[in-house]
């Protein structure tokens, strides 16, 4: 049943064991900004945790330090945004698969809102059909929107991050962290202009997932759109360096104006290519949207 989420589970924990687990809880749970009134119980102290939060008086009975958990703490909406379209079907610059890696980071923040006790729901598919999952905080409901994704593979899913984006600004009207999983598809006016009315209302990680870099295959390979796969590019365009060049050139530019777009508006953001980054990313981005925009 779960086999998606446990495999999560063991990238999130392998390396460092449950010291990983406990650092990104930390940074998990300070993502969130302010308190509630509403005092809920007392939990041990997570590295991340805002030192205000401690319960001293508590902590001097105990051999551990207790933070003061509010309900605000505890009940939030994680939305997962996910480019699940055929664009996904392809690799990575590293030449991992983009749909699997998407789970991957779908699944890590997903796992973290569980164990906060948080509600997860899934966003994926083109505006005209866009599919929105009921929010839940189980992990049996965490798996099976993983494996809806899985499920788009092959598919004739089509559509954009944009197309996503503007369903959520026209459906969702209360806050909540909105994990946007995307790969480098052009971020251009329209895109500004829905990224921006969202920003106004939700909070907002952005993962962007890299497409294979075209410029450093061989040149005897015949690389092909994943929506066109009987249409390639001729090995005879790969071959000649000043095109490579070119398209090199265009790829930087088109990467550092996301970038750059990302930081004008606000929202913290990562892009990664291995599932070997996917901690340590996670870990960052995290921390980035804690401390604000600098």
């Amino acid at each position: 049943m779960t086999a998606l989420l446990n495999r999560i589970k063991a990238r999130m924990t392998i390396h460092a064991h449950r010291r990983t687990r406990r650092l990104l809880d930390g940074d998990y749970s300070s993502v969130f900004h302010g308190h509630s009134l509403d005092f809920d119980d007392l939990r041990d102290y997570i590295p991340g945790d805002e030192i205000r939060d401690i319960d001293w008086k508590a902590t001097a009975r105990h051999s551990n330090p207790l933070v003061k958990r509010y309900f605000a703490h505890r009940r939030h909406n994680l939305e997962l945004v996910v480019d699940s379209s055929r664009n996904f079907d392809a690799i990575t610059s590293a030449g991992v698969d983009k749909r699997q890696l998407a789970i991957l980071m779908a699944g890590m923040p997903g796992y973290l809102a569980v164990r906060h006790g948080d509600a997860v729901m899934l966003v994926h598919g083109p505006s005209a059909r866009s599919t929105a999952s009921p929010r839940k905080g189980s992990e049996a409901h965490l798996e099976n929107l993983l494996q809806q994704i899985l499920a788009e593979a092959g598919t004739d899913s089509d559509g954009s991050i944009n197309e996503q984006l503007q369903w959520i600004a026209t459906h969702i009207n209360h806050r909540m962290l909105v994990v946007v999983i995307s790969d480098q598809a052009p971020l251009g006016a329209k895109e500004e202009a829905t990224i921006k009315r969202l920003r106004a209302q939700h909070e907002i990680l952005w993962i962007t997932i890299t497409d294979a870099d075209l410029a450093q295959l061989p040149t005897a390979s015949a690389p092909f759109d994943v929506s066109r796969p009987d249409v390639g590019l001729p090995s005879s365009v790969m071959a000649n360096p000043s095109v490579r060049a070119e398209f090199h050139a265009a790829e930087a530019s088109r990467r550092q104006h996301r970038s750059d777009l990302l930081s004008k508006l606000g929202i913290s953001h990562t892009e990664l290519a291995h599932p070997d980054q996917a901690l340590g990313n996670l870990h960052t981005l995290l921390l980035r949207h804690r401390r604000g925009p600098r």
